[in-house]
Formats: C-alpha cells, sequence, structure tokens
C-alpha cells in the first residue's frame, strides 16, 4: 500500500493486539526457572521406563507452570523424543540393548536449565544414569486415594527373551518372600508417619503394614503367568515410594550359582478424598439463614476479617458428599487452592467474592486443619465455600465437586451509605404561613433517604438491598427505625423552628422497597413565633438526622468510608430560594353596637406584620388570608389552650344567645375571606352587655396583655357585644338631637 500527500491511515488496535509477531512482542508470562527429570533407578531392557518431567516456576518445584513447554529428550546424548506439555508429563523410554544409559534435555521452549532426580535425590546431569537389567521385578503402583484401598496392580518378575526381546516370566504357579519397602518422598518431613498396608491379593493371600523408612517381607503367590496381584492403603496424602527386593539364585553354566538381587521401586501419589471449609468461631454462627433468628449471630462485616479453617479429608465413601466427618489428612500441602464462595442467603442474591481466592496449605506438627485468619467477602447474607477449580495435587487431579462447606455468616454490611433527595416544603395557607402555624412537604417531596451497604472496600452489597436482609428497615412494622433524634434547625437565624408536636415527633418514617427508601410521611414543623414582632421572611432550614436515625438493626451505621467515624445525615437548604414567606400574625375581632330588636355582627380579621421600624410593627390587613378559620360554637373552656368556639358570658337573665358565621345564622363555623370574616347573632330583645373570646390556633393568638401583667403570654382575641346601645357613627365627634 502506498500513501501519498496527506493521506489517513486507520489502525485497527484490537487487530494488533491479536496479531502474531512470532515472539517479537511477547507480553511475558510465567518463566520457567528450570526443568526436571525424575525417575526410580531400576528399569528393564524388556520393558518401558516412566520418566516423569516438570516444568518448574520456582527453586523448589512448588509450583509448575500452567504454560505451555516442550523438550527434547535425549539418550546418551542423542535425541530421543520430543515431549510437549504443561505443567508435568509422564513419557517412557525403551533400552532393549540393557546397560546404562544417559538420559537429559536438549533444546527447551521456555529455554532453562534442567536438573535429574534419581530415587528421589538430586544427581549432577553427568550422572543422570539409568540402567536397564534384563531380568528383574516390576510393577506400577496406581495413584490412589488417601485411606481408601487403591486399585489391585500387578507384580511382575521377568527375564528378557533373548529371542524376542521380550519379557517373558521369572516365576509360575509359584510362591515367594519378597522384601517391602515404604518411604516418604513428598513432603520429606511428614507431620503424620502413617504406615503402609500392602495385601498380597492371590491365594495364599497376606497384608503388612510398612513403616515410612522400613521393610516388610511378604509371601507374594506369582500366578501361571508369572504375576502376583497386589493393592496398597496409604492413610495419608504425598508421593510416597514403594520398593521390592527379591533374591533370585540362578546357576552358572559352569557350575555353581549366584544370587541375583532383584529389585524395582514406584513412586505413587496418595490424594485427599476432597476438602471441607469450616467455621472457627462456634458463637458466630447462622445456620438458620434469618436474620431475625436469634441463632443467627453476625461473623464479619462484609470485606472485613474472618477466620476459617480447610481440612483435607480422608477417603469415607465413593459417594460422599460431606467431608465435615472424615478423617483430616496432616501431610497433604499445596501451594495454593482456588476457592470461590456460594451465597446461601438471601436465595436470590449474588455469590460476592473472597479476599483470599488462594489458600495455601501447609500444616504444622499436631494440627488438623489450615487455618486462614484474613479471609473477607465481600457481601451480606451468609454463603458457603467452594473449590474454584479442580485441585492438581503430583499428578492427580481432584474434582472441585470434591468440596464440602459449612455455611459461613451471618455477614453485614462494613457501613451504610445514604443519599437523600431534595425535599420541598408546602406553605399552609397559600402563599404564605403564619409563625407557629405547622406546614408540611409537598406530596411526593416528602424527606426521604436510600440506604446502602457497603463492603470494606467501598464496594456495593448487592444483597443488602434484599428482603430482610435490608436490616435498616425492621421487618416488624412496630420496631421500625422512625428517625427519633430527628430536629430541624433554622438557617436564617430569625426564629426557631422545631417540631411541631415538640417534643413529640409528627408524621411517620414509611418505608419502601424497588429501590429501598425511607420517606417521613406527615411532618409537620413549625417556626416558633418570637415576643418581639418580626417582619415577613422566607424560610431556610435543615432536617437533621442522628447517627442513631441512620443506622440499622446490627448497629452498621452512616460512614464516608469503613474507617470513618459514624456520622448523622443532614437534607440542607430546605426552602432555600423558595419564597417560602413566613409572617407574623394575629386575629382581631371588633366590638359590636346594636339595639336590642336587631341581629348584630361583629368584624373579625386577621393581621400581620407588615413592616418594623424603630422596634415599631406596623399591623396589616392579611388580604391573602383565605384559610384560617373560626367557630362559633359554644366553649365553656375560659383559658387560652382551646382553640375553637366561643366563650361568652352573659348577663344575668339574658337570654342564651349564638353566634353564627353567616348572616343567615345557620352556619357555625366559617373562613375568612382575604383577610376578614363576620361573627353574627340574632335578635336578643333584650338590653345587655356579652363579653366574647374567641379561641384561635396558636399562630392567630397575640400578646394582647389583657390582664396588664402578662405581656409574653399569647391571648385569644376579645370583643364585648352590646344591645340596646347605639354609640353612633365613629366620625362624628358630638351628637345632640334639636327640635
Amino acid at each position: 500500500m502506498v500513501i501519498n500527500g496527506n493521506g489517513n491511515v486507520d489502525v485497527d488496535l484490537s487487530a494488533v493486539d491479536d496479531a502474531d509477531f512470532g515472539g517479537m512482542c511477547d507480553k511475558g508470562g510465567v518463566s520457567v526457572d528450570h526443568y526436571r527429570l525424575e525417575f526410580t533407578s531400576d528399569a528393564l531392557s524388556c520393558a518401558a521406563k516412566d520418566i516423569l518431567l516438570r516444568a518448574c516456576v520456582n527453586a523448589d518445584c512448588s509450583t509448575q507452570t500452567s504454560d505451555l513447554s516442550s523438550v527434547e529428550l535425549t539418550k546418551n546424548g542423542v535425541k530421543y523424543a520430543d515431549v510437549g506439555f504443561t505443567g508435568s508429563a509422564q513419557t517412557q523410554v525403551w533400552h532393549p540393548d540393557g546397560g546404562s544409559v544417559l538420559l537429559g534435555l536438549g533444546a527447551t521452549a521456555p529455554s532453562a536449565p534442567y536438573r535429574c532426580y534419581i530415587d528421589g535425590a538430586q544427581v549432577s546431569n553427568s550422572l543422570c544414569l539409568l540402567n536397564f537389567a534384563d531380568t528383574g521385578l516390576y510393577f506400577d503402583v496406581p495413584d490412589s486415594t488417601a485411606c481408601k484401598t487403591g486399585n489391585s496392580f500387578n507384580l511382575f518378575a521377568v527375564t528378557k527373551d533373548t529371542q524376542t526381546q521380550q519379557c517373558k516370566p521369572l516365576f509360575a504357579n509359584q510362591t515367594k518372600t519378597v522384601n517391602f519397602g515404604f518411604d516418604y518422598l513428598r513432603p520429606a518431613t511428614v507431620n503424620n508417619p502413617a504406615k503402609l498396608t500392602l495385601n498380597s491379593l492371590l491365594s495364599p493371600t497376606g497384608s503388612v503394614a510398612i513403616d515410612g523408612g522400613g521393610t516388610q517381607t511378604m509371601q507374594v503367590h506369582f500366578n501361571g503367568e508369572g504375576v502376583a496381584s497386589l493393592s496398597a492403603n496409604y492413610p495419608e496424602a504425598g508421593v510416597v515410594k514403594l520398593s521390592a527386593e527379591y533374591q533370585h539364585t540362578v546357576s552358572r553354566p559352569a557350575g555353581g550359582s549366584e544370587t541375583l538381587v532383584l529389585s524395582h521401586s514406584d513412586n505413587f501419589t496418595s490424594a485427599p478424598a476432597g476438602f471441607h471449609f469450616a467455621n472457627v468461631a462456634a458463637n458466630s454462627r447462622c445456620d438458620a439463614g434469618d436474620p431475625y433468628d436469634a441463632g443467627c449471630k453476625v461473623l464479619a462485616a462484609a470485606g472485613e476479617p474472618f477466620s476459617m479453617q480447610v481440612t483435607a479429608a480422608c477417603w469415607q465413601s465413593d459417594d460422599d458428599k460431606d467431608f465435615g466427618d472424615n478423617t483430616a489428612l496432616q501431610n497433604f500441602e499445596h501451594n495454593g487452592l482456588s476457592v470461590i464462595s456460594q451465597v446461601v442467603q438471601p436465595d436470590t442474591g449474588v455469590n460476592g467474592v473472597l479476599g483470599r481466592d488462594s489458600l495455601a496449605f501447609s500444616l504444622s506438627s499436631g494440627a488438623s486443619a489450615q487455618f486462614i485468619n484474613d479471609q473477607s467477602w465481600s457481601e451480606v447474607g451468609t454463603m458457603k465455600v467452594a473449590l474454584g477449580s479442580d485441585v492438581s495435587f503430583e499428578g492427580v487431579t481432584i474434582p472441585a465437586s470434591h468440596a464440602s462447606s459449612e455455611v459461613f455468616g451471618r455477614f453485614t454490611p462494613a457501613y451504610l451509605s445514604i443519599t437523600g433527595n431534595t425535599p420541598e416544603a408546602d406553605q399552609s395557607c397559600g402563599t404564605f404561613t403564619y409563625l407557629d402555624q405547622p406546614f408540611g412537604f409537598k406530596t411526593g417531596a416528602e424527606p426521604s433517604i436510600q440506604v446502602a451497604g457497603f463492603d470494606a472496600q467501598g464496594r456495593v452489597t448487592t444483597n443488602y438491598q434484599i428482603g430482610d436482609w435490608w436490616r435498616y428497615k425492621h421487618r416488624d412494622e412496630a420496631e421500625r427505625n422512625q428517625w427519633p433524634e430527628r430536629s430541624y434547625q433554622d438557617s436564617t437565624g430569625l426564629a426557631v423552628i422545631a417540631d411541631s408536636q415538640a417534643p413529640a415527633l409528627s408524621g411517620q418514617v414509611n418505608y419502601l422497597s424497588y429501590p429501598n427508601v425511607a420517606e417521613l410521611i406527615g411532618a409537620e414543623p413549625s417556626y416558633q413565633r418570637t415576643k418581639t414582632p418580626l417582619a415577613p421572611f422566607n424560610a431556610e432550614f435543615a432536617l437533621v438526622l442522628s447517627a442513631q436515625d441512620v443506622s440499622d438493626e446490627d448497629g452498621i451505621c452512616y460512614q464516608d468510608n469503613a474507617t470513618a467515624p459514624c456520622r448523622g445525615f443532614t437534607f440542607s437548604d430546605i426552602a432555600k430560594d423558595k419564597a417560602f414567606e413566613l409572617r407574623y400574625g394575629r386575629l382581631v375581632l371588633e366590638n359590636g353596637y346594636g339595639p336590642q330588636s336587631e341581629s348584630l355582627r361583629l368584624p373579625l380579621r386577621s393581621e400581620y406584620v407588615s413592616s418594623v421600624t424603630a422596634g415599631v410593627p406596623a399591623w396589616t390587613l392579611n388580604g391573602d388570608d383565605n384559610c384560617s378559620v373560626f367557630n362559633t360554637q359554644t366553649s365553656l373552656d375560659a383559658g387560652e389552650t382551646a382553640t375553637s368556639g366561643l366563650y361568652r358570658v352573659l348577663p344575668s337573665g339574658f337570654p342564651d344567645l349564638q353566634a353564627y358565621s353567616d348572616s343567615g345564622l345557620s352556619l357555625r363555623s366559617g373562613a375568612l375571606v382575604n383577610g376578614v370574616g363576620n361573627l353574627y347573632f340574632a335578635i336578643p330583645n333584650q338590653a345587655g352587655e356579652l363579653s366574647l373570646k374567641l379561641h384561635v390556633e396558636p399562630w392567630l393568638k397575640g400578646y394582647w396583655n389583657y390582664p396588664g401583667d402578662a405581656a409574653d403570654t399569647l391571648f385569644d382575641p376579645r370583643a364585648n357585644a352590646y344591645f340596646g346601645t347605639y354609640r353612633g357613627h365613629d366620625k362624628i365627634i358630638y351628637w345632640r338631637e334639636v327640635k
């Protein structure tokens, strides 16, 4: 492709990432520290010899590479075979000519040196020799499961047929006394020096238990084909070696006899039957799976450490699903078991992640379980631990399904996060609210919070939002958090705001799901009237929730992060820039005068302080008041606490004259229109003076100081109704009748 001038080139980066540059852009990966050839020191010229190849990541080969390796296996310096493998592999070497051969590795990829191990001990590469004898013993012990008698295997006593080069039986239908030895290979030092039980299966049958490092003789019967059948049971985990030795006497052609020492050894792996994950703290369990059950204790907060133990289990039965009651193995070692979590409750929850998803296993002397003291789980609820993948142990694969677990939990959030809405206050009287008058919040804009749980690393705990696991909401309605320490704070500096029901609390906290929300419904704060009149001002205030108000049933509180202190939550700037006007008001009831033969009307009106000049308030008709109500029902309460009804003092002998709110004398309650209203009385047909007190709501009472010594007390408006008296027009100074 030729690009001329200012031509453009589009580059597909994904294609670059996927391109094969023949190693020029190798991104790395796990490197090989060295390769190993491992074999036992005996071999037969008439049979193939097993050779173990390993690609080691570290010096002690406790970790094998997970990448593909390729090596040239050499015999006597000449390439014998190309072997490709991942981690480790068994291959075979034939040498029918007999005698000693030198094994080694030629080219390797990735490139790395190699080491030679014979009978478990390292030798120099120049001594990586293997002797192929024409006569000997041979057997191949199958890998087994700890504590389970393994599959039978054959013990051959053979010699090479000089014509066919094949192995032929050395013994047939004979019983021989064979000396068997047993040794531990990995781990070299064992916590539990268990014995190997070896069984001879052909009649006459027999059984011997061999100590590690020891030997035992056993009668072994060879059948007509020169084969003996054996089985072994090793009640521990690891790589071990079984050896057999027999002294075979042969006649010399020139006369006399010669004793040949026939020997063979084979390594095999004894693997755990499975694994079990269990709690350490017995008093922190939640087997019931119900967060409100008395036996459902808290184990830990999400993302914070807790202790667990892992056991490698002895075989008990082939259909075993629970390895918790199996004998624990003490010799098992592994550089990292892959583990995952499986949520139990809530049953629709997510699995979350474990803080330690790879568990190194190496027990100290006398221990039967591996303790993990810094495990953690990122979620809320209960869970079990499972193997995340099959376990590769010394060439044996243990399926991931071969594991069992106790229930771990209960787990709570490490802390809570609170997200609040923007509440909107609602005027109580159209375009304004009186001081002392309760007001509420607009429907749909009441104070509400979403409460989420987080783990110690700051990740959302999804399961906290599910059902009863959202423990900010108690499942029993009567026990739910009602924000008992909530309060209001004024931001204007002009008056105090408080709950109108103080010291009680108005409204209640309702709980919703999807999303999980707590909302305050029916709350009615009020700005408290000051003794000194105030000009109209706009409200601005906060609703303050304490740390207790935003803590859940387990005491998990609202925090900025897992290490920060508990804190409360504040709905700030409520009504800010909303022209939420507050007025300092009162209701005025005027005196009325009239003849006894006519009905009488007493005007009433609401007023507010429109301004304050040099401490003197200007009271103005509140023409915006179309909400204040009054009641003319007779009240017997002479005090100032009542908020409804008309208290009357009738002259002696005066009829029981009732008051009404309409001129038709049919209604006993009314509402102000543009700030004004009237009281109406029927015709008494009797002269007299009635003292009246109209009970009104606190925000319409006034500092009237009627007794003259109670300037700081709120009083209902008062007036007198005069019948049989006509006082004339207010604008006439003097009135005289002339003839």
